[in-house]
Formats: C-alpha cells, structure tokens, sequence
C-alpha cells in the first residue's frame, strides 16, 4: 500500500534519475483503469462512454451516477464530421443551438431542458470554469476528447449556473504510446483544412510525455461575406513526478476570425412576403465593415498526488485570456412596411471586448469505510475571477434591400462610444459523499456554500456613468439515490438546486437575490454485463424562482416573483456492438412554460425550446469489404415559440450521411448533412436563422 511516508524518498528517486525511480517504485500497484481502457477523461470504446467525472468531479460510472450526463466521443464526432459544439449534440435530447446554429463560428450559446444557459458561461474545461463571454466561446472540436452535457442544476459541484446544466470539454491527452497524425479537409464553401495531432513519451521510462494539436482552416459560409477561418494550436505536457504524484500542463491557442450572422426578418422568412422568400445566403451587413476577429489564450494544469491507496489531493488551475474586434449591421426583426416589406433598416454597431480571468479548484478525495457503507467522499475549496470589458460605437447605415442588396453606401458611426466593465468573482465550498450501502443501493449527498460577486461600470456616449455592486451567498444541496441490479437495471431518483446571481434593483434599491433553480429527476440506466450499451430514460420537473418581472405597483421597476417551469422526458442510447455497428439514438418532449408572471408572457413557452425532438445515427462496418464503413441519420425537430406570440417555427426533419473507407494508415470519409437539401427556418428569436443548405466535406486522414 502507498503512504505518505514513502513520498520523500520516492521524490528523491525521481530526482536521482530514471533507474533509482524504477528500483524505488517496483514494489508500488499499478493505477488500475477499466477493461476497456477507458477513465472519466480518457477515450471511450466506439459512441459509448462508460464512466465520467463530470456529475460527480470523480471517476465514476454512467450507470451509477443519479443524474442525466450526455457524452460524446471522439469516435462519434468523426463519424458525424461535427464542427462544432451544436452540431456534436445534434443527436441528444434535451439541448438546443440557439439562433438555430448559425453562428456557431463565433459563438456557443443553447438552451437546455427549457432554459437559455448562454449568459450564465455553461462552459467548462477538464472540470474548471471557463467563463468566457459567449461570443467569443465558439469552440473547435479537434482538441477535445470528448464533449459532456450535465443536465439540470450544476451548483453543487460547479457554483452559479443556469438551471439547464453545464458543458465540460476534456481536451486531448499526452499518450503512453507515439500517435501521429495529419488530416486535411476539403468541402462545401470553399472549406480548406489541415490539422496535425502528434503524441507520445518523451523520456525512456515514460514519465514525461507530449501531445501537440494543430488546426488551420479557411473556408467561408452558406451566408455570404460570412468566414469561418481559424487557427489552433493546443499542447499539453504529462509529468509523472514520482509515483504518487502527476502533473498535466495545458496551453492553448485560437485565432478566428468571422462575421456575425444576425439573421434576417421575419417577413419573407417565417411570414409571407409578397415579394417573395427571403434567400438563404443574403447578407444584411456591410462587407468592408463587418468583422468577428477573435484571439484567445487559455494556460493550466492538472495536479494529482496520492497521500496512500485511499486519498488524494487534486488542484486544477486554468487562466484564460480573450479578446474579441467585432462589427456588425442589426436589423430590425420585421421587414419595412413603408416600402412594401422590400427593405429593412440597419444599425451598425462596433465592439471591442476583452475578457481575461482564471479558476482555481482544490480537491481532496477518500475512500473509507463505516460499517458495511463503503464511502467516496469530496470536499472542494474554489474560487473563480473574470473581468470583462467592452468599448461600444453605434451609427447609421443604409436601409438594404432584401431582393436586390445594395453594398457600399457607407457606415457612419458615432464619435463618442460608451463603455463598460464588470468583474466576477465567486468563492465556493462544497462536499460530497458517495455511498455504496451494499446489494446495489448507491446514495449521493452533498451541499455547497458559495459566495459571488459582481460589480460593474458603465459610461454612455453622453457621459453619464452608472455603477453596480451585488452580492450573493447561497446555499445548495444534492440527494440522489440510486439501485443497480445485477442484470444492468439502475432506477434512480436525485434532488438539486442551482443558484444564478441577477443584476439590478426593485423600487426600494434592493438588489435583486439570485434566481433558484430546483430540479426532481426520476430515471432509469440500462447496461447489461458485457456489452457496450448504455440507455438513459428519465422524467423530470425542473423550476426557476426569483424571476424577474413587471413591478403592478411601481412603473418601470421590476420584481423578483415571477416563475419559470419545465417538466419533461429524455431517453438516450449508445451502442457499439462487434465492432460494426454504432447507435445512437434520442428522444426529447419539452412543456416548458412561464408559471408565474406579471406580464402577457404568463403561459407562454420559452423561444427557441422544441417540443419535442427526435434523432437516430446509425453506422455499420461492412464484413464483406474490408475497410468499407457508412453511416446515416435522422433528425427532427419540434415546432417552437418565437419571440412573436402566437407565432411558432415549423417543425422540420434533417438526413445526414457519411461513407468511409480505411486502407494500411489512411482513412478517407465522405459526410453529407441535409442530404435532401431541405430549406428550412431553424429559429427565431430577434429575427429568424435559416438552417444550413446541403454541405458536403471530404476528409482524409494519414496515422503512423
């Protein structure tokens, strides 16, 4: 067994070199993974994910996890040819793209089981909060290993969050055996891709090794004047310091540049125009001036030791640095009516934000035992720091004609600007138990203590300046209790809350609380002994109090009693039998409403919330022909509520397809999505997004 008191001299091995190392060491376990290989941040078999750390912040399975967790493998991402963050959860249930995906080249922004979760930064990375502002969050899947959705309230483990859940990226890692690879990519729009992804050991007996992903891309878009370039560059360094102890250093790179699809109007898209049907590639800015340039830093580590067989202490650290150049036209979200609906007015607006901060999580984890309960307990000490700043000019511009644009007419901003700065700060204390209590029963308790911070500043164009300082404690606990039955059977029940800070003051100054999100989840988990299937079916009633509404009594004041509820089913399955088949399969239905309200709003669905949606992927490697792979699948999703009352998007139903062949190191793969060419309004908020038009991508790969 491993103890503290061989620490010292194991750390002076590793420093006396590779050989006392070995001979101090030889007689210590081996860290143990599952017969697959996989762990909750390594690679999962074939569409299948086993285990995660993401609903528990420990390496724990699916299947004994009381809450619902969406993951997505590396192996599925391919087969897809995802690009991007929506398109990889193209095939869940319960999420999302807001602005239907269209600009997810800029930005990452979705609802989940009813909610908006943009504005509460749902991102995080290998476990740490990464709160950057949404439009510069647009994610590129090449550097991660899997993608995972915790859905329903987060804040036991993860602090301030919105009701719907979190997404935790796990970035790729150093491997214990050399992986080189370069793929290059032509397709639709002029895409032009090269990407590179070499890992390793660096030292002999394997202690240190590497891992280095590139990407560099330049294509364009469905709309217009609209670019979809980036540059990536991603490393990360494994170092076993002795034994007991690992460290994984992280640094990033990104560097996109783009524009900003605003959409277009309403009239001519979603409602008639007697004009005619909007096009799907107009653009409604000004090329010249539209831009969405994007650089971004991010830097950290993973710290582990080991105190014996049963403790560990972890510390993870990331610090990230973004900032974002952007110009863009708004437009009004119905068309023009003194001009027969031919036209829509424009205002130009051009931003410069900068968005730094860092997070850091202290961890100790153990394993002990009382009587025939077996526990794993965490206790967690964090804190998160964000600042963000943007310098804001607004103008004039040309009105453009929807059926014959006119560009060049010039953009007129402003000389004088506003501004603005906040800063975020939030301090969280939290435990946890899991607790194996023997026959199959599995407990989750825990609670969590935070306190947060936010202060904020602003200056308009005229001068005038405005100041905020709210603070906010709260208090947030999980219960979930959990049966696995020998035959792979778990029915589960869990309990959570979340806690979200909000901005402003009532009439009497105030400040408003943070908005409380509480959720009850019933489910159950299928994994039968020996396959690689995981099923998910769960029911759920998720609530948001606190909610800001109409003062009745005090015009132009609001108050915190409005009410937000959604109550819903989800049923998730991943297979991957012999190796020749993958499926996936989900099914969604959503009646999300506003429960409580002192506006017109009361009874009506969220926007941009489905609901009901439907999806199947499925892929198979052909016996008969070596090498020889296809895949296929269905998407459909339900009607939703626009920003116009009474007024829904239709439902649609999307085809993809992809054919794949491997010879000796090469892969090559052919994917297709909206096979049948459908056009389609995805969503519509401030104006309506039109669906991508059929886009093909070419791939080919060579491994060594």
């Amino acid at each position: 067994m491993r103890g503290t008191t061989a620490t010292p001299v194991l750390l002076a091995a590793a420093l006396a070199g590779p050989a006392a190392w070995a001979q101090a060491s030889a007689t210590l376990p081996e860290v143990k993974v599952t017969a697959e290989g996989e762990t909750a941040s390594g690679p999962a078999r074939g569409f299948v994910a086993k285990r995660s750390a993401t609903g528990t912040k420990t390496d724990t399975a699916l299947v004994e996890t009381p809450q619902s967790i969406t993951v997505v493998t590396r192996e599925q991402v391919e087969a897809q040819a995802a690009d991007s963050l929506d398109q990889a959860f193209g095939y869940s249930a319960g999420i999302t793209p807001l602005s239907g995906g269209s600009q997810r080249r800029i930005s990452t922004s979705f609802t989940v089981r009813g909610f908006n979760v943009t504005g509460s930064a749902p991102l995080y990375v290998n476990g740490s909060k990464f709160p950057i502002n949404s439009l510069s969050g647009a994610m590129e899947l090449y550097a991660f290993e899997r993608i995972e959705l915790l859905k329903g309230p987060a804040s036991i483990l993860y602090g301030q969050a919105a009701p719907g859940g979190i997404i935790n990226l796990v970035s790729k890692r150093p491997t214990a055996t050399p992986l080189r690879e370069v793929e290059l990519q032509v397709g639709s729009w002029d895409r032009r891709q090269a990407a590179v992804d070499l890992a390793g050991p660096l030292s002999e007996d394997g202690r240190v090794s590497y891992r280095i992903t590139a990407l560099a891309r330049s294509a364009d878009a469905m709309v217009s004047q609209i670019a979809d370039d980036r540059r990536l560059l991603n490393a990360a360094l494994a170092w076993k310091l002795t034994p007991d102890t690992d460290l994984l250093l992280l640094a990033g790179y990104n560097k996109g540049k783009s524009n900003y699809d605003y959409g277009k109007p309403y009239d001519g898209t979603l409602l008639p125009n007697p004009n005619g049907r909007i096009a799907r590639e107009l653009f409604v800015g000004e090329p010249g001036f539209d831009k969405f340039d994007t650089e971004g830093r991010t830097a950290g580590w993973l710290l582990e030791h080991r105190l014996n067989a049963d403790w560990t202490l972890k510390q993870n650290l990331l610090v990230f640095d973004y900032t974002s150049d952007n110009a863009y036209a708004s437009i009004d979200s119905r068309a023009d009516a003194r001009t027969g609906l031919r036209t829509v007015i424009r205002t130009p607006y051009a931003r410069y934000d900068t968005d730094d901060g860092w997070s850091l999580d202290h961890q100790v984890q153990g394993r002990f035992a009382t009587g025939s309960f077996q526990h794993l307990l965490v206790a967690g000490l964090d804190f998160s720091d964000r600042d963000f700043t943007r310098a804001q000019r607004t103008g004039t511009a040309a009105a453009l004609d929807l059926y014959n644009p006119f560009y060049g007419s010039g953009v007129n901003l402003d000389a004088a600007g506003s501004q603005s700065s906040t800063s975020a700060r939030q301090l969280g204390l939290y435990l946890q138990d899991q607790i194996k209590l023997g026959a199959g029963w599995v407990a989750l308790l825990g609670a969590r203590y935070d306190k947060a911070r936010n202060d904020g500043r602003s200056v308009s164009a005229t001068g005038a300046s405005s100041s905020t300082d709210a603070r906010s404690h709260a208090f947030t606990p999980r219960a979930g209790l959990l049966y696995h039955f020998d035959n792979g059977l778990a029915p589960y029940y869990s309990y959570t809350r979340s806690f979200q800070p909000s901005s402003g003051t009532d009439f009497f100054g105030t400040p408003f609380k943070p908005t409380e999100g509480t959720q009850h989840e019933l489910g159950l988990k299928y994994e039968p002994s020996g396959t690689n299937l995981l099923v998910t079916a769960a029911v759920y009633e998720l609530t948001q109090t606190n909610v800001s509404t109409r003062d009745p009594d005090h015009a132009g004041f609001s108050v915190q009693t409005g009410e937000i509820r959604s109550r819903g089913f989800e049923l998730e399955a991943r297979a991957s039998l012999d190796r020749q088949w993958d499926v996936t399969a989900a099914l969604g239905a959503i009646d999300a409403r506003v429960t409580k309200s002192n506006t017109a709003n009361l009874g009506t669905r969220p926007t941009s919330v489905p609901r009901n949606t439907a999806s199947v992927w499925v892929d198979h490697r052909f016996a008969a022909v070596p090498g020889l792979s296809a895949g296929l699948g269905v998407r459909r999703v339900g009607a939703q509520a626009t920003a116009v009352a009474g007024l829904n998007v239709p439902s649609f139903t999307l085809v993809d397809a992809a054919l794949r062949y491997e010879t000796g190191p090469w892969r090559f793969a052919l994917n297709v999505k909206n096979l049948a060419d459908r056009n389609y309004v995805a969503d519509c908020t401030y104006a309506c997004f039109y669906g991508d038009e059929r886009n093909a991508t070419l791939t080919a790969r060579y491994s060594w």
